[in-house]
């Protein structure tokens, strides 16, 4: 990949469960400093576990890094525990708008503030309220009763809090409605924009994420099988075959059409 200065760099990682179950092999990704990269993938290619491997969050499900390395501005951090990662600027948002329901709006958002490096609390809700809205004017509702999208916007808000350098951003567009999607990523673009965040985007909504982040890697079944420019994986057969739905013809496929893909994998001959 070609880009700027690297904050984060993968390097042919290989992880494993339970010390036996093999679910990386050899995966390397880079995140150029300030950029957005997206990670695409059907259901179980590994995606999650990539996030997870980064975020330190894999050793509490018996997970590990078995071979290769992971660096994040230069230091390797794959054996540091999530504590340690956290504080040095990478946050994950965990995929299902994992709010803490029996608090606040505004409670859930102060969580994050106790690993901001600058600033008082007040000054880092004032921008996320800045960005969201609509947070302000749930602030004092308990997380657990506000919408779908007002979850997504509250965990986006928390990582925000933090103060983060690099966000791991895992399904936000999961279980909701497409304008509330497209507001929220939005509003993800304009934080890259305006603050600066390196963003790594774990997204099944391929249209969406390739038109987010300008490279993307492809996952199946725990290997990145093609990167490449947003636009060059848009205008890909394959991708277009088995990720955003379109025929040679431009029009949606038909399941019919799609349950050959495993046989039609080009990319993988």
């Amino acid at each position: 990949m070609e880009a700027a200065e690297a904050i984060l760099k993968i390097n042919n990682i290989e992880v494993k469960y339970h010390e036996v179950i093999l679910v990386l092999k050899g995966v390397s990704i880079e995140v150029p400093r300030g950029g957005i990269v997206a990670l695409l993938g059907a259901n179980g290619a590994g995606k999650s576990t990539t996030l997870k491997s980064i975020s330190g969050l894999l050793n509490v499900e018996d997970g590990e890094v078995t071979d290769g390395a992971i660096e994040y501005e230069g230091e390797r951090i794959h054996h540091m525990g999530a504590a340690t990662i956290a504080k040095k600027g990478i946050v994950q948002v965990i995929e299902g708008r994992r709010v803490f329901e029996h608090l606040t709006v505004e409670e859930n958002l102060k969580v994050g503030a106790h690993l901001r490096k600058t600033g008082s609390v007040k000054e880092r809700l004032d921008l996320v309220y800045h960005y969201f809205p609509r947070l302000r004017e749930k602030r004092n509702e308990t997380a657990g009763f506000v919408s779908g999208g007002e979850q997504q916007m509250t965990v986006v808000g928390r990582a925000l809090m933090t103060e983060p350098k690099l966000v791991l951003l895992d399904e936000p567009s999961m279980g909701l409605a497409p304008k509330l999607i497209h507001e929220i990523f939005n509003i993800i673009q304009q934080l890259h924009q305006e603050q600066k965040i390196s963003i790594l985007l774990v997204e099944q909504n391929a249209k969406l994420a390739l038109n987010v982040a300008p490279y993307a890697y492809v996952m199946e079944t725990g290997r990145i099988v093609m990167d490449d420019t947003s636009e060059t994986l848009m205008s890909n057969e394959d991708i277009k075959d088995f990720y955003l739905g379109l025929t040679d013809k431009g029009g949606q496929k038909s399941f019919r059409d799609v349950k050959h893909y495993k046989r039609r994998k080009r990319w993988l001959a």
